[in-house]
């Protein structure tokens, strides 16, 4: 009897974990401070869980990480790039995310999570390194039909390759946000934008590149 007793304990064990709150907190250590930074032990002490409870919820660090990265790409970068199917001429929308990109006061940590997690981490698994980059994936097919709209309007160049725009966008807003995370000034930060994007916005001439 105590056998089956102790098998129905075993089987039916108590969820001793609040999964959505340990990837809050999860979020918003790796976005503050950086994967590197944080160690899985501090990070349950942070959260208020043990080790195996955590191993068990998310399968180790990297689940954990997972997790976390989907979530905030639900959360913060859907909203972002959901911007890019407005309306608005394409500087227009530019400006308004490069805006919130520099914003310090927008009630998140500086940067960008998927942006730190691509460029500073040394820390990633597998499942989130797979996650990392089809996020890359998608938010460039979203660039593209972006730079697709805009061309059919006139305002990019019809002879810049779309794919290599798409790369383009992609790379500079992820340098933007890690300048801003690493204490960048917004104000020399926004004015390098409009720098960096005029030749892409420009229609004079004609363009000699490939992708």
């Amino acid at each position: 009897m105590e056998v089956e007793t102790s098998e129905r304990r075993g089987r039916g064990r108590p969820k001793t974990i609040d999964r959505d709150h340990v990837i809050d907190v999860a979020m918003d250590c790796y976005w503050r401070e950086g994967t590197d930074a944080v160690s899985l032990n501090e990070l349950c002490r942070r959260a208020g869980v043990s080790k195996p409870a955590l191993y068990r919820e998310f399968g180790g660090e990297d689940g954990l990480m997972d997790a976390t990265l989907e979530h905030y790409a639900e959360t913060v970068l859907a909203p972002m790039l959901e911007r890019t199917t407005e309306d608005d001429s394409f500087a227009d929308v530019l400006a308004s995310i490069v805006d919130v990109m520099v914003d310090l006061d927008r009630g998140m940590p500086p940067g960008c999570l998927l942006a730190k997690m691509r460029v500073l981490s040394s820390r990633l698994g597998t499942a989130t390194q797979t996650r990392t980059n089809n996020l890359r994936v998608e938010a460039r097919a979203r660039y593209a039909d972006w730079v697709e709209r805009a061309k059919k309007r006139g305002e990019i160049a019809p002879d810049i390759p779309t794919p290599l725009a798409a790369a383009f966008i992609d790379n500079q807003f992820t340098a933007l946000l890690i300048q801003i995370a690493l204490g960048e000034d917004p104000d020399m930060l926004r004015a390098q934008a409009r720098l960096t994007f005029a030749g892409l916005t420009s229609r004079a001439g004609t363009t000699d590149v490939s992708v």
